[in-house]
C-alpha cells in the first residue's frame, strides 16, 4: 500500500495533480502500521471515511447509514416545509417535489445497500408520517395507509430504491471495460471457500 501510494502521488505529479497529505486517508483490514510516510508527511489511518456523504467501513454500517439518511430525508422535507404544509398547495405538486426531493435524498447510494425487510419498514414508517403531514392528518385519527397512498400517489419509498438497484445492476452488467466496478463486482476469492446459508454481507 505505501508503494501504491507514492506511486499515485508521483503520477499525479507528473499531470499537474497535487495529493493533498491532510485529506488523504487509508484504510485496511490487515494490521499494519497506523502512518504511511509520502516525502515529508505521513497518511493517516482510519477505521471509517465519508466520501460523497456515504460512509465506507470494514463492518456492516448499513443501518447507521439508513439512520442517516431518514435524517437527510426529514431535514429536506424541512426545507420544503412551505410546499408540504401550504393547504391552498396542489397536491400534484406536493408529490412532484417530494418525489423529486425527498427520495432521492432518502435513498441515496442504497443501489449497493444490503435492504432488509426490518430496513425496509423503518424507511417506509418514515415515509407514512412525511404523507400524513402533507394530508393534515394525524395518527389518532386512525386513517388506513392504504387510504393514505390512494390520496397522495407518492412512490413507495422501497420500490423507488429497488429500482435504484436494477438500474444500477445494468449499468454493471453493460460495462465492455476493465474498470473496478465490475472488476469487484464479478471478483471471485482464489482461496477458502463460501460458508453454508444466506451470506452476511453482498
Amino acid at each position: 500500500m505505501e508503494e501504491q501510494l507514492n506511486t499515485l502521488n508521483i503520477k499525479s505529479k507528473e499531470v499537474g495533480l497535487k495529493m493533498h497529505k491532510g485529506k488523504t486517508k487509508f484504510m485496511t483490514k490487515y494490521e499494519n502500521d497506523d502512518t504511511i510516510p509520502i516525502e515529508n508527511a505521513s497518511i493517516e489511518k482510519v477505521q471509517k471515511c465519508k466520501y460523497l456523504g456515504k460512509s465506507t467501513c470494514m463492518k456492516d454500517l448499513t443501518k447507521e447509514e439508513v439512520d442517516i439518511r431518514i435524517r437527510a430525508g426529514w431535514g429536506c422535507f424541512g426545507r420544503n416545509r412551505e410546499i408540504f404544509l401550504y393547504k391552498n398547495m396542489p397536491l400534484s405538486l406536493k408529490k412532484q417535489v417530494y418525489d423529486q426531493c425527498i427520495l432521492p435524498t432518502m435513498t441515496y447510494g442504497y443501489q449497493t445497500c444490503s435492504l432488509t425487510k426490518i430496513i425496509g419498514n423503518k424507511l417506509r414508517v418514515v415515509q407514512r408520517a412525511m404523507e400524513r403531514k402533507i394530508l393534515g392528518i394525524k395518527i389518532k385519527d386512525k386513517v388506513p395507509c392504504k387510504n393514505i397512498r390512494q390520496q397522495t400517489h407518492i412512490k413507495d419509498v422501497m420500490l423507488f430504491a429497488e429500482r435504484q438497484k436494477w438500474n444500477w445492476a445494468g449499468h454493471v452488467a453493460r460495462m465492455s471495460d476493465n474498470r473496478w466496478t465490475k472488476r469487484a463486482t464479478e471478483w471471485q476469492p482464489k482461496i477458502g471457500k463460501r460458508s453454508r446459508g444466506r451470506q452476511p454481507l453482498r
